[in-house]
């Protein structure tokens, strides 16, 4: 009896703790500000190739996802498929130009906040300028206020004789909370069948990154793994310092050192001048974080042409992923105080007249030229307090109150006259 009657009289504090508080302090904000970005690509190139018929400048993308989302709030996600790069945007101008009107145009999808929220499409025809081979498939991008995702996924894309590589995808996903504190965002890109000039030939290249943020801890993890490499047939690992031969020798009788020499000599017959890997790294502080993924990239050149003719060069860049985060923790706002008013000399207290206006009851008032206005004193604000996210008021908070304290002192009170009954009862004395 006595352990209910505790657990009664402290039920009013353990309610009162747990679900009231000042709306001033339900909802602020952790942090003042935060942004996300990424780019993801699961295929990107980077060059000069034809020097037999004029120089022309290859900058295109495989499975391109771009997206930004901030706390202002704005979102914006750009998700295409393939990116034919500048040389196709400048003769897709000159034929838009003539036309009068977009005749040609790049297949992606767009979201923006405010804005679109949404967009995507599916398979579209497939960009086909020689040496250039761009299959489309399909993308779609999403945003919110407090959210941004993007995904592309392309078929395969190919400039002859040099690289053909098979299909490829990249997504993006992205969310913050300035009144939580809290921001991530995660991205992958997946590339298959990678096959250069048919020497070089990569099965998959997968490359995953995350940053997340909470309060003041955040972090940072980027991944790029490589499988399934060969040159000329012999396995093969590709490091940042460049290829080196594994598992068993092509070659009878030959070491793996020997088998390292042969595989970058067959890469170097070919015109591939360097294959590695480009570190990733991953860092963070209290206020940012960041992951970058690098990629496996491969360098094509071939001799300069007599005549002083620039050879042809490509980069080519699979698996890439950079994704950031900065944010800013709020600043409380401190109370304005407002000084007192300190009167320059003694002050006078007011004079006033009394007078009666003739033809009325006597009426004190003031004479002319000495009234004074009224002060108003402004309307006392009620405190508002918050239950389980629904406001009452002061004079509900202030009954509850007096129920609390009723039932604390109330319970105390029985349980002192149920205690002296039994000791009553025990000394065999009728209560």
């Amino acid at each position: 009896m006595r352990r209910a009657l505790v657990v009664v009289a402290l039920l009013p504090s353990a309610l009162a703790v747990c679900f009231v508080r000042p709306v001033s302090a339900a909802g602020d904000p952790v942090y003042d500000q935060v942004s996300l970005s990424a780019i993801a690509a699961a295929g990107h190139t980077n060059g000069v190739v034809g020097a037999s018929g004029g120089l022309v400048t290859l900058d295109t993308g495989s499975a391109y996802v771009s997206a930004s989302l901030d706390d202002s709030p704005s979102a914006a996600v750009v998700a295409a498929p393939e990116e034919p790069g500048t040389l196709f945007h400048t003769a897709a101008g000159q034929v838009n130009g003539a036309a009068g009107q977009k005749v040609v145009g790049t297949l992606e999808a767009e979201a923006r906040y405010p804005g679109d929220t949404s967009s995507s499409f599916n398979v579209g025809d497939p960009v086909d300028s020689p040496p250039v081979y761009l299959g489309a498939a399909n993308a779609n991008a999403s945003v919110s206020a407090t959210s941004a995702a993007g995904r592309a996924q392309a078929a395969r894309f190919s400039i002859a004789p040099l690289v053909d590589v098979g299909p490829g995808t990249s997504q993006v996903q992205q969310k913050l909370s300035v009144e939580a504190g809290t921001a991530a965002q995660d991205a992958k890109v997946t590339v298959s069948d990678i096959d250069l000039a048919g020497v070089l030939k990569v099965q998959s290249v997968v490359a995953t990154a995350k940053v997340t943020a909470d309060h003041d801890t955040h972090t940072a993890l980027q991944s790029l793994v490589v499988s399934g490499a060969t040159v000329a047939g012999q396995q093969v690992a590709i490091t940042n310092d460049g290829v080196v031969a594994a598992g068993t020798p092509v070659v009878p009788g030959t070491t793996l050192s020997q088998a390292t020499d042969a595989v970058n000599a067959a890469l170097a017959a070919a015109g591939i001048t360097k294959v590695h890997t480009v570190g990733g790294t991953a860092t963070h502080t209290a206020r940012s974080a960041e992951a970058d993924t690098g990629g496996l990239e491969i360098v094509l050149a071939s001799p300069d042409l007599p005549g002083g003719v620039s050879a042809n060069s490509l980069t080519l860049t699979f698996g890439g992923i950079d994704l950031t985060e900065l944010d800013a923790l709020a600043t409380p706002i401190a109370p304005v105080l407002v000084p007192p008013v300190v009167p320059a000399g003694p002050a006078q207290p007011p004079t006033t007249v009394t007078t009666v206006i003739p033809g009325t009851p006597a009426v004190p008032g003031s004479a002319p030229g000495q009234q004074q206005a009224p002060q108003v004193a402004p309307p006392t604000q009620t405190a508002a307090f918050e239950v389980q996210g629904r406001r009452i008021s002061g004079r509900t908070a202030l009954v509850a109150f007096a129920g609390w304290q009723l039932l604390s002192l109330g319970t105390a009170t029985l349980y002192g006259f149920v205690e002296r009954r039994r000791r009553l009862v025990l000394l065999g004395r009728q209560p």
